[in-house]
């Protein structure tokens, strides 16, 4: 078995290129922002099909859009915030997260380390874009994204008026607000979200499972990844033309991407192991996300 052995100081791009702002109207694009952990932002939301548009809100876990955001619409529980179903402590490139789901690729909901990383690497600066409220995170390579302030959706439909009434009552009646893929740890029904507000940003914010919320992605297809799990655990190894993932919990999604994103293999582990046909080459990086964990490595 040839081990693959993780790479930290490289950091290298998906085509070679640094894309700081939107090069076109061909949306979504990956953002550059120059963060320590080489996570690319995706340049709107799920759902939107420019940076201010709102887009899509989901419950967290959940894959589509609905009209109810309540704890008896909520399909990973039995009608109240005490059944919760367990999804795992992070969902970030599993079947129940929704931007893997929707756009495919290499492209996941941020863990809220990531988020963390967001925010204490960036300015956050209120503005207005075509006469939407938001707010611009300009990172540390010059690179920025607009975040518009969406709100959320929680009880009765989003549509209604009586809803509508309810949110201009809530603290932040003016807010943006971003699901995270981590799960609160010491409250099930809740789960961790990126707030911005005039200004403002925080990322240690929950909410409860059911709102309606929307989502941000990020592609880990560079650098070195952040994640709410210690990546040391996982190991790597390559034999002939397949790929073994240990030290996983039985059930893991296991995906392999190259670094523009291409997904090039995936499964889930049986026990606490994965293996996967992958044909890849001597000297080939690539990144490798089991649950929420990601490493960066390079065949030897």
């Amino acid at each position: 078995m040839k081990q693959l052995f993780i790479v930290l100081t490289m950091m290298l791009t998906a085509s070679g290129t640094r894309a700081q702002t939107c090069p076109d109207d061909n949306h979504p694009h990956a953002i550059d922002l120059g963060l320590p952990s080489g996570a690319k932002w995706a340049c709107c939301n799920v759902g939107a099909t420019t940076p201010e548009g709102h887009g899509s809100y989901y419950a967290w876990g959940e894959t589509e859009e609905k009209e109810i955001y309540d704890w008896a619409s909520y399909i990973h529980g039995d009608g109240t915030m005490e059944t919760c179903h367990n999804l795992g402590q992070d969902i970030s490139g599993t079947e129940y997260d929704v931007a893997h789901v929707q756009w495919g690729g290499a492209w996941v909901m941020p863990t809220q380390d990531l988020i963390k990383e967001l925010i204490n690497e960036c300015s956050c600066t209120c503005t207005r874009r075509n006469d939407v409220n938001g707010d611009l995170l300009t990172g540390p390579g010059g690179g920025t994204i607009f975040l518009p302030e969406a709100d959320f959706w929680r009880n009765g439909s989003a549509n209604s008026a009586a809803d509508a009434s309810e949110r201009e009552s809530d603290q932040f009646p003016s807010a943006g607000y971003y699901w995270a893929s981590t799960q609160r740890a010491s409250v099930s029904s809740q789960a961790s979200s990126l707030l911005l507000s005039y200004g403002n940003a925080s990322w240690d914010t929950y909410f409860y499972r059911s709102f309606g919320i929307s989502v941000r992605p990020v592609i880990m297809g560079v650098g070195t990844s952040v994640s709410s799990t210690p990546s040391a655990a996982m190991r790597v190894y390559r034999h002939g033309g397949y790929l073994t993932v240990s030290s996983l919990e039985d059930g893991t999604p296991v995906s392999i991407f190259d670094l523009s994103g291409r997904l090039l293999a995936e499964g889930s582990s049986h026990g606490s192991t994965a293996t996967l046909s992958a044909n890849l080459q001597a000297d080939q990086m690539v990144v490798v996300r089991a649950g929420g964990r990601v490493m960066k490595v390079v065949v030897r």
